[in-house]
């Protein structure tokens, strides 16, 4: 586990930044559960084999360990599986070091324009509270959907703006109109919510809460709606 405690705004400036991929796997993250992992591992600092390590990596050796240089999305299961294992500095690796150092610039960017914009960053730290402890509320879903979704499409690259939105394991969003988020459950069912704070308890799941319905069955359990 990482020493450095990641804020918000640092942690949706990689994932954002990264374009929503794991870097060891390549498969996209979601952004309350993935990780932030460091590619060269954070354990090294200080210890004497760090200078041959980045000599061998071809990075100066003012080269800062807990930077957005070395800092990159992955899955809490590919992350778990790679450890403290220095990777050999093979040319994939290597590429994804020199990827993180292009990509740093437009990181920062984001950490310095979002911790100034409390709407994002409560959002954000709403959804990882609520990874943590349960799914959100109704009322909260709403609101950090709202948020997350208008401004993060802004800062998508061109070719991910199709791309589902992964907030959450349990909360994707594939699309949106006028007056409905379009969202996939876990197993993959797709159906729709309204964009209002106030809903009639009837957009709630009996069993799990908040959800989208697909005709009368929930997204995210699957349980069918007989009234």
């Amino acid at each position: 586990m990482s020493a450095y405690r990641f804020s918000a705004p640092e942690r949706y400036a990689v994932f954002t930044a990264h374009r929503e991929r794991c870097w060891l796997c390549n498969e996209r993250v979601s952004l309350s559960d993935f990780q932030v992992d460091h590619i060269i591992p954070e354990s090294l600092g200080g210890k004497p084999e760090l200078k041959a390590i980045l000599v061998g990596y071809g990075v100066p050796e003012t080269f800062n360990i807990n930077s957005y240089e070395n800092w990159a999305p992955a899955h809490p299961a590919c992350n778990l599986k790679k450890t403290n294992l220095v990777l050999r500095p093979s040319p994939i690796i290597q590429a994804q070091v020199q990827l993180a150092e292009r990509r740093a610039a437009k990181a920062r960017d984001l950490a310095e324009k979002y911790a100034s914009d409390r709407r994002i960053d409560s959002a954000i730290q709403e959804l990882i509270f609520a990874h943590e402890t349960g799914r959100l509320s109704g009322k909260q879903q709403q609101r950090v959907v709202g948020v997350l979704a208008a401004l993060h499409r802004e800062n998508r690259e061109a070719e991910d703006k199709a791309e589902p939105l992964n907030f959450a394991p349990w909360l994707t969003i594939v699309g949106e109109t006028e007056h409905y988020y379009h969202l996939q459950g876990p197993g993959g069912m797709v159906g729709s919510r309204p964009k209002a704070e106030k809903l009639d308890p009837s957009w709630d799941c009996p069993r799990c809460g908040p959800t989208g319905w697909n005709g009368a069955r929930c997204i995210t359990c699957g349980m069918m709606d007989d009234d």
